[in-house]
């Protein structure tokens, strides 16, 4: 990724770019890494600011090549950025049940994004097809942006708890029970934001089902 080898450079301008690009997907991974209690305590802005903050100083220590390095490297970051911040408020308010997802660990479902994930009505969809096709050159698009990436600016345009049941089941690999017990609601509402939520995503990117 030349953007990458730029900022590895020195160049301010790359490093600031590669934020901009970066910003959706961090905010993603906070506001699932959060969940609704530490939600009410912490500003979801002030945690992205506060990463970017340490993605710039601590980016001189970053010794990845390509996009893939950089995606885990950003993830590991904010990853100890909820952990403080989880820590932090347990501390304060001992037995609040408000500790982070972690989200350096391994997805806990059988598919990920680059998976097909099956739909109530027997069919499946792949959201790395459903997002490349709305790119000029797909196969490009999916070279130059990591999958993850390209679905966390695709879900800014969603209602925000749609958003986090799509990124949670495609991404993290949760089922729809864990996903109720993150929400506090039944697997049949998730599954119902889920399925709203696909097609919305769907609407949004010119796509059909």
């Amino acid at each position: 990724m030349v953007l990458v080898a730029r900022a590895r450079s020195g160049e301010t301008d790359a490093l600031g770019t590669l934020c901009d690009m970066y910003r959706n997907y961090l905010r993603m991974l906070a506001r699932t890494g959060l969940g609704p209690r530490l939600r009410e305590r912490v500003e979801l802005s002030d945690v992205i600011q506060e990463t970017l903050i340490e993605v710039i100083r601590q980016f001189p220590a970053f010794t990845g090549q390509d996009e893939v390095a950089l995606v885990g490297w950003l993830r590991r970051l904010i990853s100890q950025k909820l952990a403080d911040l989880g820590r932090y408020h347990s501390r304060v308010k001992r037995g609040g049940g408000d500790a982070p997802w972690p989200l350096d660990a391994p997805m806990t479902g059988s598919m990920g994004i680059a998976g097909n994930a099956a739909e109530p009505g027997g069919r499946s969809v792949n959201l790395v097809e459903l997002l490349t096709l709305s790119q000029t050159s797909p196969s490009e698009a999916a070279v130059r942006r990591e999958a993850t990436v390209i679905l966390a600016d695709a879900l800014t345009k969603l209602p925000s708890d749609q958003a986090e049941v799509l990124w949670l089941y495609h991404v993290e690999g949760m089922s729809f029970e864990a996903i109720g017990k993150h929400f506090g609601v039944t697997r049949k509402v998730i599954r119902g934001m889920w399925a709203k939520g696909l097609a919305s995503l769907r609407q949004s990117m010119g796509t059909s089902s």
